[in-house]
């Protein structure tokens, strides 16, 4: 039997695909790439619902699967998947929260309604995904570490779709991740929904690090984006005695510049705590890659506001930023929110940061010039260092480069023997 998987939206979905794979694998099914042109007995996708016009795209792709492959037996979950969509023949539908028990969907041939999560329990649970990850790049792998979020920021459906903060148990991650480490993967991408609140009966972040970096082999951990808070100075304690293999990068989402509407977004940090999590950040780890997200046109936002978030951004300095004019969504606080900020406007705001990001990426890959990097070379020799800057140099596998150009497009490094 062949199995493809369709993965739509975050690392934490090409995670839990990778442990869908297993589940696949475990049943008897050979999981390969989705190519339309051929005809798989089952076809599973994995749908996002970060904004509104990925569910819908989720939704139609559901469909026109159905249409192109008449025969294939079809699974529909992940954060878009709807009880709605049950009358289509052929369909599963498996609940986000019921991932892990997949096979079992498979073998019954049934469907449950989906309910969205309304925050309406409120004990901290640990879970077990009882399988382990069958990644299919060839140099990264994503670990699933945790699950779900209660911080419900204003403009965020993710914890109606995902539900309450819950982590992965500590000795089965550290088993997947060791696991991982002997498939020879050398860069492992620990993801969740809000990885700064793992707590494994009282083992947090920190702990797990500290846990996967006793492991032997020839690897680095990333973490993927973060939320800003007392966290964050814990992992940069454990990076900077890691010595390379706990990449020096943070993605702290940061959202805007504006106490004020950091505020109306009931966002938890304001601005002056996160720049003192940046501070500590770059004096124990003094290259260390700072990234952030930021939201233009929040309701609210006028142009003062967004003067203090441009007034920010050039006080950090960021590496790197993730820019989005705010896109309202349904079911979420924001999406009745007034003052409305016009959209051709929160284009221009996003515009006009887009210059200073291109300006301080810039800048902190010249910063970088002389350091010695970690660098798995991936496709023509070009690869990501640890602080996610992209490097060219000879050489195959994680090795140690000293970055000796930074004027070009892609910076140059030479391998250190």
């Amino acid at each position: 039997m062949i199995a493809s998987i369709i993965t739509l939206g975050c690392r934490l979905n090409q995670a839990e695909s990778a442990l869908i794979t297993s589940r696949l694998e475990r049943m008897g099914y050979t999981v390969v790439p989705y190519d339309r042109n051929t005809q798989p007995d089952l076809i599973v996708l994995n749908s996002c619902a970060v904004t509104a016009t990925a569910e819908r795209k989720a939704r139609q792709n559901i469909r026109t699967l159905r249409t192109r492959h008449p025969e294939a037996k079809l699974l529909f979950t992940g954060c878009a998947c709807t009880s709605a969509l049950q009358e289509i023949p052929g369909l599963t539908v498996v609940p986000n929260a019921r991932k892990s028990e997949l096979d079992d969907f498979l073998k019954q041939e049934r469907s449950l309604a989906v309910e969205e999560w309304r925050g309406n329990t409120a004990e901290h649970l640990v879970f077990a995904e009882n399988i382990l990850t069958a990644p299919t790049e060839r140099t990264r792998a994503n670990l699933k570490i945790q699950e779900g979020c209660n911080n419900f920021c204003a403009y965020c459906i993710i914890p109606f779709k995902r539900g309450r903060e819950r982590s992965r148990d500590l000795e089965e991650t550290v088993e997947d991740f060791r696991h991982l480490v002997k498939l020879g993967f050398q860069e492992i991408v620990l993801t969740g929904i809000n990885t700064c609140t793992y707590n494994c009966r009282g083992a947090k972040l920190n702990d797990l690090l500290e846990r996967l970096l006793e492991t032997d082999g020839n690897y680095r951990i990333r973490i993927g984006s973060t939320e800003p808070g007392p966290m964050l100075a814990k992992i940069v304690d454990v990076m900077a005695k890691a010595d390379g293999k706990l990449c020096e990068f943070l993605h702290p989402s940061l959202q805007n510049g504006s106490d004020t509407v950091l505020k109306l977004m009931n966002r938890h940090c304001l601005t002056e705590e996160y720049a003192g999590y940046v501070q500590y950040a770059r004096e124990k780890v003094p290259h260390i890659h700072i990234g952030t997200d930021i939201i233009t046109g929040f309701p609210g936002e006028t142009d003062a506001t967004f003067e203090e978030t441009v007034a920010f951004v050039e006080k950090i300095r960021f590496a790197n930023i993730h820019i989005f004019p705010f896109s309202p969504r349904k079911g979420t606080a924001a999406y009745s929110m007034k003052p409305v900020v016009p959209s051709v406007l929160a284009r221009e705001r996003a515009e006009k940061l887009t210059l200073l990001k291109e300006k301080f990426a810039a800048e902190f890959r010249h910063s970088l010039l002389g350091t010695v990097q970690t660098l798995i070379p991936e496709q023509d020799g070009i690869g990501l260092t640890g602080n996610y800057i992209r490097v060219k140099a000879d050489g195959t596998g994680l090795m140690r480069v000293e970055i000796t150009n930074t004027d070009q497009e892609v910076t140059i490094g030479k391998k250190k023997e």
